[in-house]
């Protein structure tokens, strides 16, 4: 993704924005590379309150679970920078993927759908 085609979306009560950054695919997985801004605020030992899982399906109708990932504060301190996985790896025919981000927080959920280019992996 080109920085003027980044898709960004508004989250957590429009407090914060999710700027998605690059989709990377593996033979068995894929990688979302993403930033929050604002910096998502820190708890006890610096865990994160707020939880991003996610799920998705490309458009020949496969579907993807949540593989895990991690996330940190920028170099700068202005966001947070973080990489979220889903598996199995994405089939080489398939041209987008619709992902849902649930975020987590405090016992509440909240979704966003998105629909990202797939890189070509031929």
């Amino acid at each position: 993704m080109d920085s003027s085609s980044r898709p960004t979306i508004s989250i957590l009560d429009g407090r914060y924005e999710l700027t998605l950054l690059a989709l990377t695919s593996h033979e068995d997985s894929f990688d979302i590379a993403y930033s929050v801004t604002p910096p998502l605020p820190e708890g006890p030992e610096g865990q994160s309150p707020v939880l991003l899982v996610i799920e998705a399906q490309d458009d020949l109708g496969n579907e993807y679970g949540d593989w895990g990932g991690a996330f940190g504060l920028s170099d700068d301190g202005t966001r947070t920078e973080g990489e979220i996985s889903g598996q199995p790896g994405l089939p080489a025919a398939a041209r987008t993927l619709l992902v849902r981000f649930t975020v987590l927080r405090g016992g509440e959920e909240n979704a966003y759908d998105l629909s990202l280019p797939i890189p070509n992996i031929d």
